[in-house]
Formats: structure tokens, C-alpha cells, sequence
């Protein structure tokens, strides 16, 4: 789905132009000329508490924007791709490894089942994307006590990439919407989330030539499968 009147701006972490809010002190919320002035501690503390609070929807924001337009680039054929040889069983790895407290957290499993080596001409750095973007999804999904499986294998040309997990399942009627922008499910209505993870998945993923697919029924998980040429 291409984007209509979006923009093709640069929001690249190298581009000056990019938003953030690393530098706001929050302390520096009031500094008055006068030297006399005292402000109401508790005004003061609301104050800053509403800040704070501004300062991270602004954030949230601008990850929406900043995702929209990765998607739109890679949509559009923009994406700058840095294509090197990549061991994905071992991006796999990382990926578990930078989730494990979270699944650890919700009392879920996280299997792999993974090939000695299995490698991909990819850019190291999106693909990385999306794998965690269909991690989070399949934790995010899952209920206590569940499980999740990651399996990467070769395949004749391909390297193939499973995600599984034993969660909420995806009704068949939404199986296609999910991969659109700013969806969201019925029941993922409950999670806090931007709605744009699986749409920078398929983006990515056919920016680098691959497919990504779903299967799943209602109360039974669901299997994303991502494969990529070599």
C-alpha cells in the first residue's frame, strides 16, 4: 500500500532535520527574571508532571512519523538497503536475547529452533527491525504461561525465517488488514502499540525481494513466516 501525500522527507538519525526531545530539561520548566519569586512547590511539581507527560506522547508521535516514513521509503523503493552477507540464526540470537526479560516478565517461553549457520544478503540493521517487530508482536499477543518458537532455516534459494506462537490468534477476516497501516484488530484494541510494526515487517521485507506471510486461527496462535533470497 502505497502512501498518499505523505511526504519523502529524510528522518534518518543522520539528518539535522530530525525531531527528538534528548536535550528538554524538565528543570528548566521555570526561571523566572525576578530573583524574589517563589513558586508553589505543587504547582511546580503538576507542572512538571504535565510536561513529562507532553514530552512522551511527543515522543510517541514521532516514532509514528519516523515509522510512516521508513515504510513509505521502503514502499516507494527508497529505502537505502546496506547489504552484507549475515548470519541470521545469529540476529536471531540477539533478538531473543534483547527480549528475554520482557517474555521472562509475562511468565512466556521463548524456543529457537535454528540451523548451524544460515546466512542471508541482507542489511543487518532491518532485518534486526524485523525480527524484533515480530518478537514484541508474538510476546505482546501471547498469554502467561504460553510460548513462542523462532526457526530459521535454509531453503533452496531462500532463507526462511518462522515465528510461532501460541497466543490470541488472528480471526481469518483480519488476516489481510494486518499488515496495513495504523490497523488494528478487535482484540489487540487492549495493547498499547502504534499499529504500524507489521507494516514496516512487509515493507522491509519486500524492499529486500522477500515475502512476508501469516496463518493463524482464532484461540489457536499464529505463524508468521518471512522469507528472503540469498
Amino acid at each position: 500500500m502505497r502512501a498518499q501525500g505523505l511526504p519523502v522527507l529524510d528522518f534518518s538519525s543522520s539528518n539535522p532535520t530530525r525531531v527528538g526531545f534528548d536535550n528538554l530539561s524538565l528543570g528548566c520548566l521555570i526561571n523566572p527574571a525576578n530573583s524574589n519569586y517563589e513558586p508553589d512547590p505543587r504547582g511546580l511539581v503538576t507542572a512538571r508532571e504535565a510536561l513529562a507527560d507532553c514530552v512522551e506522547e511527543s515522543e510517541r508521535v514521532l516514532a509514528m512519523l519516523n515509522t510512516l516514513m521508513d515504510i513509505t521509503e521502503a514502499e516507494a523503493g527508497l529505502m537505502k538497503l546496506h547489504r552484507a552477507p549475515v548470519d541470521l540464526c545469529q540476529l536471531a540470537r540477539e533478538v531473543v536475547e534483547l527480549y528475554q526479560y520482557v517474555a521472562e516478565e509475562r511468565k512466556i517461553t521463548v524456543h529457537t529452533e535454528l540451523s548451524a549457520r544460515c546466512a542471508g544478503d541482507v542489511d543487518r540493521d532491518r532485518i534486526r527491525q524485523v525480527f524484533a517487530n515480530l518478537l514484541d508482536n508474538a510476546i505482546k499477543y501471547t498469554p502467561e504461561g504460553g510460548s513462542v518458537t523462532i526457526t530459521v532455516r535454509d531453503e533452496p534459494g531462500l532463507a526462511v525465517v518462522i515465528f510461532r506462537d501460541t497466543g490470541m490468534g488472528i480471526p481469518a477476516e483480519e488476516q489481510g488488514k494486518i499488515w496495513t497501516r495504523l490497523f488494528r484488530g478487535d482484540k489487540s484494541r487492549s495493547q498499547r502499540g502504534l499499529g504500524l510494526g507489521l507494516s514496516l515487517v512487509k515493507a522491509v521485507v519486500e524492499a529486500h525481494g522477500g515475502k512476508a506471510t501469516v496463518a493463524s486461527q482464532p484461540n489457536a496462535g499464529a505463524t508468521f513466516t518471512v522469507k528472503l533470497p540469498k
